[in-house]
């Protein structure tokens, strides 16, 4: 067996879909599993660095389950010729899409990032957005925008990202947050509900930092990281799309429909 899948909550019925595989939730013992044979691991939540790669040398593949790659060493994994992949959690990004949906008000929304998330999101919204993806360099927030959502991952270039200079310009009414607490800037974000440059903020991961000066604003909601279970969904889990990533990464590489999407795949 060359695949190793932690984290199993969310891995029911797996076994139809991947029975070569060894499952482990994210603190059972290893010990029976031949570190060598390992190719394929996939995490949910588990860490993905230095300990893990050493400790299955003959890893060639990543494969997350969940959002942001915050848990990844990402440099490491580039530096060991390991590729990380993500798959695409329907039931999760449906979730955390409503979640940011039902804090909305009337109004034009811009939306940070342009993943699995923030597109689930577009399909929701009622009125005009716009997005700002990795492409595209926003100094400032215009005045036109009613609503502001953070869909971004955890890296260098989001890091401190939601400041005060980006909201100066603003009169948005909502922030809406899904990403990292590294991406908000704490002392930047008190400052700007107390001058009203934001009404409101809903914040699914909110750093320590200030935290509860910010909670006692009454103006900053802390959702404690449980937008991903804003529905609760009863439905057994498809493991096709992991299925087939899989079986691309232990066949010859990855197949193009993969490697084309350059979103999903790192090296």
């Amino acid at each position: 067996m060359n695949i190793l899948l932690k984290d199993k909550s969310d891995l029911i019925g797996v076994e139809k879909y991947i029975p070569n595989a060894y499952i482990l939730g994210a603190m059972e013992k290893s010990d029976h599993i031949p570190v060598n044979d390992i190719k394929v691991l996939s995490t949910k939540f588990s860490k993905v660095g230095k300990t893990t790669l050493e400790k299955y040398p003959n890893l060639e593949w990543v494969v997350y389950r969940g959002h942001g790659t915050d848990h990844i060493n990402l440099d490491l994994c580039r530096k060991h010729n390991v590729g990380v992949i993500p798959t695409k959690p329907s039931a999760e990004t449906e979730s955390c899409a409503r979640w940011m949906k039902d804090k909305l008000v009337d109004g034009k929304t811009l939306i940070f990032g342009n993943g699995s998330i923030s597109k689930k999101l577009q399909e929701l919204i009622d009125g005009e957005y716009d997005i700002v993806d990795s492409s595209t360099k926003v100094d400032k927030i215009s005045e036109e925008y009613q609503n502001v959502v953070a869909c971004v991952p955890l890296n260098k270039s989001t890091e401190n990202m939601f400041n005060y200079d980006l909201f100066s310009s603003s009169k948005c009414r909502i922030f809406v947050s899904i990403s990292r607490a590294r991406c908000h800037n704490n002392q930047a974000l008190l400052w700007l509900v107390n001058e009203d440059k934001v009404q409101e903020m809903h914040i699914d991961i909110l750093g320590s930092y200030g935290r509860k000066k910010l909670i006692n604003t009454g103006k900053i909601h802390y959702y404690k990281h449980t937008s991903w279970k804003y529905i609760e969904n009863k439905n057994p889990h498809d493991h096709t799309e992991l299925k087939d990533i899989i079986d691309s990464c232990l066949s010859n590489g990855v197949s193009n429909a993969v490697l084309n999407r350059t979103e999903r795949k790192f090296f």
